[in-house]
């Protein structure tokens, strides 16, 4: 009996061992991978997530990231994401070499013991993003790798994740871009911003057409109490190229929204004539708009792809071989800026006009009180517009007021920028 016992011991003793040493293996384990992300040919401010895992707390991470710099444009590490925005810091540092395709960081969040303020990572964990540009001419379908599994910078940084302060074996994970094969229709502010009283803001819009494109349809929506739609234009864009026969636009501002139809080939000897798939994206309109005049707050507001509201409804789509295809729409934020906004006559900035108003005029134009602040917006006392402050200003706002004289120059009688820009400085 004895000896039956000790045989089975003999037997499964080192399988038990080799057993708990793999859950020890496993218990220490880490790793570092960083997402795939999908793109479409020249796509900006692209993020990939870098995620982390291990069964100890983690004191910090390294990441070292390789790209192919002719396909990825490298921006550097979005140092506001992940657990670097939810978290204490001890040291944080980046670099990023763009024409090399090295970016690396590296994040410390306990240095010393007693390691009391290690994250507890017990399930993978978003620990910082990566910030970068697609290139334009990245062929559909392919992916391009990002790597975790390099050394970059001049110090041979490598990833890893550091267990009470010292790096430990990690499993590193990389990860791909793809490119769609997805029709995509862009819109893009060209400055990303308006001002108040702006007019002919441009909205660039861009297509990346995976076949020959034979005509397509755009609906744009936008906030009426922002913008006022202007008008459309293809010159210069491909679509004037490819040679359209047809180009149709309208807009209804109660609504907020503008339509243009665009067919390449309707009339004889009807030749084929298309936008190509060429691989990259390519300009096919530009749309321009008016900021409202009665806007007088800053606001962020939209110019988007989306139905029509009318009857017949118009939506956004491509013709592809005799057929109907929705695009992937991808629609552009804009702030519009209120700056310089002033009500002429108005010196005393209570946007009425009264007798305060002359008194602060005088008052300045005189120098008869130097311990009164000066006004915030110039412009604002020289009623007459003519680009300077002087007796006349107070003269004709004098008789504005009290002998039906004429009226200050514009803005007025509602607050606005100035019709007639000069040297004169506002503040409001």
């Amino acid at each position: 009996m004895l000896n039956r016992i000790w045989n089975w011991v003999k037997f499964t003793l080192p399988l038990w061992m080799v057993i708990q040493g793999a859950s020890t293996l496993e218990a220490q384990s880490a790793a570092l991978r960083i997402q795939d992300v999908t793109v479409y040919p020249g796509q900006g401010n692209v993020s990939a997530a870098v995620l982390g895992l291990s069964s100890e707390p983690i004191s910090g991470f390294q990441i070292a990231l390789q790209v192919d710099p002719d396909r990825i444009q490298l921006q550097g590490f979005d140092e506001n994401s992940g657990i670097l925005d939810a978290v204490s810091v001890e040291f944080l540092d980046s670099f990023v070499e763009e024409t090399e395709g090295e970016a690396g960081l590296i994040a410390i969040l306990d240095g010393s013991a007693p390691f009391d303020g290690s994250l507890p990572a017990t399930q993978e964990t978003h620990l910082v993003s990566v910030l970068f540009d697609a290139d334009q001419w990245l062929i559909p379908s392919n992916q391009e790798l990002l790597s975790l599994s390099g050394e970059v910078g001049t110090s041979n940084l490598q990833s890893t994740i550091l267990v009470e302060g010292a790096p430990v074996a990690t499993d590193l994970q990389n990860g791909f871009l793809s490119v769609i094969e997805q029709n995509v229709l862009i819109a893009e502010s060209t400055t990303g911003q308006a001002a108040l009283g702006e007019v002919d803001h441009e909205i660039k819009i861009h297509a990346f057409n995976s076949e020959d494109l034979q005509g397509f349809s755009i609906s744009l929506v936008y906030d009426p109490l922002v913008w006022e739609f202007s008008h459309v234009e293809i010159t210069g864009t491909i679509t004037e190229t490819a040679g359209a026969e047809f180009v149709e636009e309208f807009s209804d501002d109660d609504q907020g929204n503008a339509v243009l139809g665009v067919l390449l080939d309707i009339l004889p000897p009807y030749s084929g004539q298309v936008i190509p798939a060429t691989g990259i994206e390519l300009e096919v309109a530009r749309f321009y708009f008016d900021v409202q005049p009665d806007v007088f707050e800053s606001v962020e507001t939209t110019i988007g792809f989306a139905p029509s509201p009318g009857t017949p409804v118009v939506d956004n789509v491509f013709v592809i071989g005799n057929q109907s295809v929705q695009p992937l729409t991808i629609d552009t934020v804009i702030e519009v800026a209120v700056q310089n906004i002033f009500l002429r006559g108005d010196a005393d900035g209570d946007l009425y006009l009264d007798l305060s108003d002359v008194i602060n005029n005088l008052v300045f134009m005189t120098g008869a009180c130097p311990e009164c602040p000066d006004p915030t917006c110039y412009k604002a006392l020289d009623v007459n517009d003519n680009g300077i402050i002087d007796l006349a200003d107070g003269v004709q706002l004098v008789n504005y007021l009290y002998t039906f004289g004429p009226p200050p120059a514009a803005p007025f009688p509602e607050p606005g920028p100035d019709p007639t820009p000069d040297d004169l400085t506002c503040d409001r």
